[in-house]
This record gives C-alpha cells, sequence and structure tokens, in this order.
C-alpha cells in the first residue's frame, strides 16, 4: 500500500458546510494560529474561535481524521461577489498591494467572476512534526502518529489540502487563483507538481511570503501519476459532497451571490 492509500485510510476530505462543521475549522484555525504561532487573528478568542468577514464568501474544507473525527487541517477558497464592500474583494488585493510585479497576472486585470484566493491553510502541529523532546508524547495522546512511517502519511496533509483547494476553485467555476505564501511552501508544491507562479515581490507578513498566482485549468498537467490519482480521489469526494449540498443552487454559489 502506498503512501496516498494509506493516507486516505487515515483521513477523510469534509466541505464545512454546517454552522458546526464551520465551528471545527474556525477552533481549528484559533489553536494553530493563535496558540501555535501566537499570530494575533480576528475572531472571538473568548471562544477559541479565529474567523474573518471573508469567511461569509469562502467554501471551506476540512481533513478530519476517519477513526476519531478529530480536524486536522484545513483550507478555504474565498470567491469575490458583485456586491460592493469587503465580499467584493479579496484579503491579498490589499495585504499583496505594491508588491505585484506581472501586471498582467493581477486580480484586477482577470474577470471579477473567475478570480479567487486560496488562503487560511492550516496543519495541526502534532500531524506536522514529531515533538522533539519526547518521540512517544503524541502517540501517548492518539496513537497516531507514532512511528516514522505515520509521520510520512501525515507529511502529505500540507500538499492535500492545497490539492482540494484546486478541486474547490474547479466547483467554483473559477480559473484564476492567487495565494499569499512563504516561497519555501511554493517550492514544495512545485516538488509534487503543483505550479504556482510568483507573481508579487517577497514581503513580510506573518513571516516572508509572495503572492502566487496558479490557473485551475492546467494545475494537474504536472501532476506526478500516483498524485494525480490522489487528486482524483479527492476531486470525486468532495464533488459529491458539493452537489449534495449545493445541487439547488451551484450557480449561486459559484457567482458570489
Amino acid at each position: 500500500m502506498n503512501l496516498y492509500d494509506q493516507f486516505n485510510d487515515r483521513f477523510e476530505f469534509v466541505l464545512a458546510v454546517s454552522e458546526q462543521e464551520r465551528h471545527q475549522v474556525y477552533r481549528l484555525r484559533y489553536q494553530i494560529y493563535t496558540r501555535e504561532f501566537g499570530h494575533e487573528m480576528p475572531g472571538d478568542p473568548q471562544r477559541c474561535l479565529e474567523y474573518d468577514a471573508f469567511d461569509q464568501s469562502a467554501l471551506h474544507c476540512l481533513v478530519r481524521r476517519r477513526d476519531t473525527g478529530e480536524a486536522v487541517a484545513c483550507i478555504r477558497v474565498i470567491y469575490p461577489g458583485r456586491d460592493h464592500g469587503i465580499l467584493a474583494s479579496m484579503p491579498i488585493e490589499s495585504n499583496a498591494a505594491g508588491y505585484f510585479v506581472n501586471p498582467l497576472l493581477t486580480p484586477c486585470n482577470l474577470p471579477r467572476r473567475l478570480v479567487c484566493e486560496v488562503s487560511r491553510a492550516a496543519i495541526l502541529g502534532k500531524y506536522r512534526k514529531k515533538r522533539a523532546t519526547d518521540d512517544h508524547w503524541w502517540a501517548a495522546e492518539s496513537g497516531f502518529p507514532s512511528s516514522e512511517q505515520d509521520y510520512k502519511v501525515a507529511s502529505l496533509l500540507g500538499v492535500s489540502v492545497y490539492l482540494a483547494s484546486t478541486v474547490m476553485i474547479g466547483l467554483l467555476d473559477r480559473q484564476h487563483a492567487f495565494a499569499l505564501m512563504e516561497p519555501r511552501l511554493a517550492r514544495l508544491l512545485r516538488r509534487f507538481g503543483l505550479n504556482f507562479l510568483q507573481i508579487g515581490a517577497e514581503q513580510q507578513f506573518n513571516g516572508i511570503r509572495a503572492a502566487y498566482y496558479v490557473d485551475q485549468h492546467r494545475a494537474r498537467e504536472n501532476l506526478k501519476d500516483e498524485l494525480a490519482r490522489f487528486y482524483s480521489r479527492i476531486a470525486h469526494s468532495l464533488a459529491g459532497q458539493f452537489r449534495q449540498n449545493f445541487r439547488s443552487r451551484p450557480r449561486a454559489i459559484a457567482l458570489g451571490r
């Protein structure tokens, strides 16, 4: 059984549609961004929730453990609508203003109904790396991950959430996706064949980051065979959930109405 099959046995991809599922996303983000990284983030810290206004115009995905239901990773795709105000924009348009270096690939120069932004990718700390001081600390808590092989499986969480975001971009009928990410993350994703093109100069934003772009219509072209099959499995799962939840109004979702 290869790593992708082992990953599928351990984890599932869930579109966070209900209020309960969205709160799982917000709690997970609070745990990671505020408690683990110490960032000051918007939301409701009294309830341990991290969220912002853009969550109203976003499709969210959770990665959960199949055995316990624990939320271990998440990502969102923001799709700007036609309304005036904040929901008609994307965070990257203000956060990376003045740093864009490719005038042809900026949100303002592309059809509004086809642009989106990938953001808030987050992975729970115990799945990102082993606890250096005690190899068995995490195992005592949950039983997984507890071995080198377990961590190899968990190491796929990073690329898996970006594959899921690529699927969601297609479900929303968007094509042009932007992301403000660390250059080292972009290099890692490129090793898997998921090529984000740097279109912005490096800047300080919760660490060194830069604006990147990917064309969803071409995102699968360079995926290695095993990863392409993994992508197809994610796509099958999320597409089924999307049809089930939005079958009566998928175009309205896609157009941000």
